[in-house]
């Protein structure tokens, strides 16, 4: 009986024994298992370590970059706004002198029309005038002439021929009235006409006339030459003051078409308006864009 009680005794001693050896690899297999995680859990701590500051030098250089692109954002912002005041007193400004410059040139452009009127006018006149006044003389000349036939003396032929050379004189003295008086016609056309064609019409390149010349300034005057053309004889300055004529007939034309454009560009202000509500566009953008950053 001892001895089989010492046999169960000892099987249960090596049984216990090879459940102890058994533990003890588990619990070394689990040591081992749970020191490898831990190596791995350091080194991952060092790697986040690693990665929260590489986030943190990238925040604090999005900070300064955000910082800087602030106040370059509002530095914009200022400069746009300032562009754009410029940009609407300038409209403003053209606006204004466009407006004041075709009413000018309307009011211009009737006066030119009234004096050219007038000359055809006093051209008209002075024909009528011319062939009255020598049907006046032959008339006078062939009533005198019926008269002549019942003189009887030398006193009479000589009052005759005074009689003709007072008319002549007092013809001749209509004459130069007249001729004076369309001289200063032309001279007060010239000086309107230099004033229609001298003035400000926004544009830096000079009237161009028909024959290609630019126009000169106040030396010359809008006729060519100088102003005591008109004290010349007809027959001398006639083919100067023509010329002069056309030549400033297609100067005006040339500054009628410039004003015309120059009332076509007035449609420049819709495209102004279009960009002032672009810019004001930016402005808000560009707002709010610092509202979300701030």
């Amino acid at each position: 009986v001892s001895i089989a009680r010492t046999c169960n005794c000892m099987y249960a001693l090596l049984q216990q024994r090879q459940r102890d050896i058994e533990f003890r690899e588990s619990t070394n297999d689990l040591r081992q298992r749970m020191q490898s995680d831990i190596s791995r859990l350091e080194a991952k701590i060092e790697r986040m370590d690693a990665q929260l500051a590489a986030k943190d030098r990238e925040l604090a250089t999005l900070t300064r970059t955000e910082a800087k692109n602030t106040a370059a954002l509002k530095a914009h912002i200022e400069k746009l706004q300032q562009e754009r005041d410029e940009f609407q007193k300038m409209v403003i400004g053209n606006q204004q002198v466009r407006t004041q410059q075709i009413h000018e040139t309307k009011k211009k452009e009737k006066e030119y029309i009234k004096l050219q009127e007038k000359l055809n006018q006093v051209l008209m006149e002075k024909k009528k005038e011319s062939s009255r006044s020598g049907m006046e003389i032959m008339n006078l000349l062939q009533k005198e002439g019926r008269q002549r036939g019942t003189w009887t003396g030398k006193k009479n032929d000589n009052d005759y021929y005074k009689m003709i050379v007072d008319a002549y004189e007092v013809k001749k003295q209509e004459l130069v009235q007249e001729n004076a008086d369309l001289r200063a016609l032309l001279r007060s056309m010239q000086m309107d006409m230099r004033e229609f064609l001298n003035a400000p019409t926004g544009s830096s390149q000079p009237a161009v006339a028909g024959n290609g010349r630019q126009e000169a300034g106040s030396p010359q005057s809008p006729l060519g030459g100088k102003t005591d053309v008109f004290d010349l004889p007809f027959h001398m300055a006639r083919d100067q003051i023509e010329e002069s004529l056309r030549t400033k007939m297609a100067s005006v034309k040339a500054r009628m078409t410039q004003l015309q454009d120059a009332q076509k560009g007035a449609e420049v202000t819709s495209e102004v308006t279009e960009r002032e509500l672009e810019l004001e566009a930016q402005l808000v953008e560009a707002r709010s864009i610092i509202q979300e950053q701030v």
